[in-house]
């Protein structure tokens, strides 16, 4: 072999071997490790939230729930048109399951108990997902028990 192709192949493996240091944490869960993707995250002040927990489960709510149970204002177009606020599977299947006798949104229930939460969360439901531990930690879903249940 010639110099040149050695050093080519040397150069190859290296950089091979620099992509592939990083590989794991690209792929890996934000969830499953103590720096989860929300923690530090910026929460618009709210005077309600005192207790830690509940702040945290809040955090867990719009890293984790929101981009299916988000919130949406009712009696405006969902997904319609361009300018249209977007359909939230989750918020949606529960306005039609319920038919406005109990609310569609997560953050506005009064009946949800942590046991129906983590049943929820755990198993899935027809459109939902279930969620793993590595993906929820048994913690986060604490928290996050704890900020859909909390005193209004």
């Amino acid at each position: 072999m010639s110099r040149k192709t050695v050093v080519r192949v040397s150069r190859f493996v290296m950089t091979l071997a620099g992509c592939l240091a990083f590989l794991p944490s690209a792929f890996a869960d934000p969830a499953s490790s103590p720096q989860s993707a929300w923690k530090g995250s910026a929460l618009a002040a709210d005077p309600s939230l005192t207790d830690p927990l509940v702040k945290r489960g809040k955090e867990v709510f719009e890293a984790r729930c929101q981009a299916c149970h988000g919130a949406y204002t009712s009696g405006q177009p969902r997904g319609d048109s361009l300018y249209a606020l977007p359909k939230m599977a989750g918020t949606v299947a529960l306005e039609l399951k319920y038919k406005g006798k109990v609310p569609a949104l997560l953050e506005e229930r009064r009946d949800l108990t942590p046991e129906f939460i983590a049943v929820f969360v755990r198993r899935g439901s027809g459109i939902m997902p279930p969620f793993r531990p590595t993906e929820v930690s048994g913690e986060d879903l604490k928290a996050l028990s704890a900020y859909l249940v909390r005193r209004r």
